[in-house]
């Protein structure tokens, strides 16, 4: 059986714990590439799932699977969750001109609307497994600091220290950064955030089988620069 600790749908929990939701219904089904997420991360990466495409649903709804559920199974606590709107998507590359105007209109609708114009989220998200510390910044350049240090960090853990990498790494947040981020808050000039997806590569946006239209998934969202998500797009 399941437990579900937050819903946007009426879900049935004994049809849900069956496992059977999504081949019955074809109206929802599991996310492949997060089930099996167990423990405080595997809870926490869910729940900033949720919170992410809930969020990015309601700029989106033609354009993102809205968000049923999140939770965990009572017969396995540990072990949680995070279900969808099901769409039957073919695995080609998504129409340019479309998935680019879908992307901007998300930025263009809601520009401005983050709370007290702060970057951030209210929540933590993972990029993978990686976890993003997304407390309320006041400037872009804050944020991306943060943000740029924490997958540094990342790096690091997993291949060592690097001395020429260290070096680098000083030069740019001591000049690049600021340099280039902060002109843009400076003298007058501000930026409004908006809501970025963050996680743009094919992986994560399909063409609908039935109408071809960009599906966009999988989101790490938060309140940023327009431009925020250029860098995943760029290196996919």
């Amino acid at each position: 059986m399941a437990a579900i600790m937050e819903s946007n749908a009426d879900i049935d929990e004994h049809v849900l714990a069956s496992k059977t939701y999504a081949k019955k219904h074809r109206q929802c089904m599991l996310n492949s590439s997060l089930t099996g997420a167990t423990g405080d991360r595997g809870r926490a990466m869910m729940h900033g799932t949720f919170e992410s495409e809930k969020m990015l649903y309601a700029f989106a709804p033609n354009n993102v699977p809205k968000p049923a559920a999140w939770g965990t199974y009572r017969d396995e606590p540990d072990k949680y969750f995070y279900i969808c709107d099901f769409y039957d998507m073919t695995d080609d590359l998504p129409n340019i001109q479309k998935f680019c105007a879908v992307v901007a209109q998300i930025h263009l609708d809601s520009m401005g609307k983050s709370p007290a114009n702060k970057y951030g989220f209210q929540i933590t998200t993972h990029l993978a497994y990686v976890d993003n510390d997304n407390s309320w910044c006041d400037s872009w350049e804050e944020w991306y600091a943060r943000a740029f240090k924490r997958m540094l960090e990342e790096e690091e853990k997993s291949h060592g220290p690097d001395e020429e990498l260290g070096i680098l790494t000083e030069a740019i947040f001591e000049k690049v950064i600021p340099r280039l981020l902060r002109p843009l808050e400076t003298g007058g000039r501000r930026i409004l955030p908006c809501l970025i997806h963050s996680d743009l590569w094919p992986g994560n946006v399909k063409p609908d089988a039935v109408t071809d239209e960009p599906i966009i998934f999988d989101s790490c969202a938060f309140w940023g620069h327009n431009e925020g998500s250029l860098p995943a797009r760029l290196h996919s």
